[in-house]
């Protein structure tokens, strides 16, 4: 936690569940390239209940690192439109929700998607890859 102008501001966020999936504004992004800028805004995302963005105190924009048991990725915080939700992000299907999914896909040849234990923290300096940069990241720490 922080104080800011007399209040405390929460620097993160725990014990939150992890949703991924398509979104129409990701689809219409994905028309045009997959490595994009438009991809980007529509899929390195982290999508909050409105009322757990207040919690965080911070404006639509502002990076946050999210982790999971299985991987962590940077990605852009706005407020969902859909709700309320309380305790439940939303991160689009890509690279970015790729890096924090569980890879396990129990012999069906799909990860799990849904329902992973989550914790968010705000992330001042933190940059956004886009989807090369994530990419070339993953291969090297591989």
């Amino acid at each position: 936690m922080e104080r800011k102008g007399g209040r405390i501001r929460n620097m993160s966020m725990k014990d939150l569940i992890l949703l991924t999936g398509r979104t129409i504004n990701q689809g219409v992004a994905l028309e045009g390239s997959k490595t994009g800028k438009e991809n980007v805004r529509a899929a390195a995302l982290c999508m909050f209940d409105k009322e757990d963005f207040k919690k965080l105190d911070v404006i639509s924009g502002t990076p946050v690192k999210v982790t999971t048991d299985y991987g962590e990725v940077v990605v852009y915080s706005m407020i969902s439109e859909e709700g309320p939700h309380p305790g439940i992000i939303f991160i689009p299907m890509g690279p970015w929700a790729n890096q924090v999914v569980n890879p396990d896909s129990q012999s069906c040849g799909t990860p799990t998607y849904k329902g992973m234990k989550a914790q968010v923290e705000i992330v001042k300096d933190g940059k956004v890859l886009d989807a090369l940069e994530l990419t070339r990241k993953t291969l090297v720490e591989a």
